[in-house]
């Protein structure tokens, strides 16, 4: 939501070799380096993460601190950038760097578009830099530098720069499997199981209680309340995404339109049921995380999830990546036309083969 449509763009008005984007020489780019640079991209965007991450103040919103340096260091790629004109591309990104978590607390919509901003900036930062503007050099050790400025100086350096080259660490990246707060996702899989193997009845839940490690909590733990954004308000809350679990199975995208929340009286009632606790102090991961509800007739059922789906430890399927990619299809706006989201999505897994990613754009945009 950062990284790709930033690069796209610029494959885009480089295959068409657009005056007014520097160095957009009309040759077109290819699958295998479109692929190249999501994967400088990536790379550039996990390693700042690893370094500084555990040391953010919970009110940072990561995906737009990292995201505008990832973006830019795509861009620089397919732009051409050398190292020195990429470095500038880095320090105009960090001047353009934001990301509080204030618009979550306070339920609006400007959360959904703060990514969005990231991906501007990166793409702003590498058109720049192409043109001559020069920005900050040290951007993580400076006497204002990330560290200094975010986390009290405090910074894993290593994550930076070991192995770089020869190890790649967004290859560890977790995949998504569902289209709400990360920090729920463990809720989530844990009520799914509790489904499973008791198929337990709403109205025999008497009340439920979830465990979050600190930063989880500090996102999704708060009582759930309706107010002017239900979607925002279901997808960063513990008890809404455990609720909804327990009466339909794991959510897609159609369990936070917004008018479904405001209706669905079932999950609404079953959520107020809920409440959330931190535990497991200084974890800033995002398990273990235990999830219980109490019957009516006292019985208790509860989980404990070690892995976080998606994750390295617990691997999307393939059955699982497809479902996710159709159901976002089935959503887009505006809607697909001449071809469907299981045809896209075949369209996507072969684009490596791809010799003009604007092939891929027009599939993915068409008309």
């Amino acid at each position: 939501m950062t990284i790709v449509p930033a690069c796209l763009a610029v494959a885009e008005a480089r295959g068409h070799g657009l005056g007014a984007l520097p160095k957009a020489d009309g040759v077109p780019v290819s699958g295998r380096e479109f692929a190249a640079a999501l994967a400088m991209a990536l790379e550039v965007g996990t390693r700042l993460g690893l370094a500084f991450i555990p040391y953010l103040h919970t009110g940072w919103l990561p995906t737009t601190m990292w995201g505008p340096f990832a973006a830019a260091a795509g861009c620089s790629r397919l732009l051409h950038l050398d190292s020195n004109q990429t470095r500038h591309a880095l320090g105009i990104a960090y001047a353009q760097v934001h990301g509080n978590r204030q618009a979550l607390i306070d339920g609006t919509l400007a959360k959904r578009v703060q990514p969005g901003f990231s991906a501007v900036a990166g793409l702003q930062a590498a058109c720049l830099a192409a043109r001559g503007i020069t920005g900050a050099e040290h951007v993580v050790n400076g006497t204002f530098g990330l560290a200094e400025l975010y986390t009290n100086g405090q910074a894993d350096r290593d994550c930076i720069t070991l192995g770089l080259g020869s190890r790649y660490d967004f290859l560890e990246t977790s995949i998504k499997p569902f289209p709400c707060c990360r920090c729920t996702h463990a809720v989530i899989d844990g009520a799914d199981r509790i489904r499973q193997e008791h198929a337990p009845s709403a109205e025999d839940i008497v009340r439920g209680c979830i465990l979050l490690p600190p930063n989880a909590m500090g996102q999704v733990g708060n009582p759930f309340h309706l107010r002017d954004n239900p979607t925002v308000d279901a997808q960063f809350s513990a008890p809404y995404t455990a609720a909804y679990t327990l009466i339909h199975g794991p959510p897609g995208l159609s369990a936070f339109d917004a008018d479904r929340v405001r209706a669905d009286a079932d999950v609404i009632a079953l959520a107020r049921k809920f409440s959330a606790q931190s535990f497991e102090p200084g974890n800033s991961g995002l398990v273990p995380t235990e999830i219980e509800v109490e019957m009516r007739d006292g019985g208790k059922h509860r989980v404990r999830m070690e892995e976080v789906k998606g994750s390295r430890e617990y691997p999307l399927t393939d059955h699982d990546r497809r479902r996710k990619f159709e159901d976002c299809a089935a959503h887009a706006s505006p809607p697909l036309k001449g071809i469907t989201g299981a045809d896209l999505h075949d369209v996507l897994r072969n684009g490596m083969g791809c010799d003009d990613m604007r092939t891929i754009a027009r599939a993915c945009c068409p008309g």
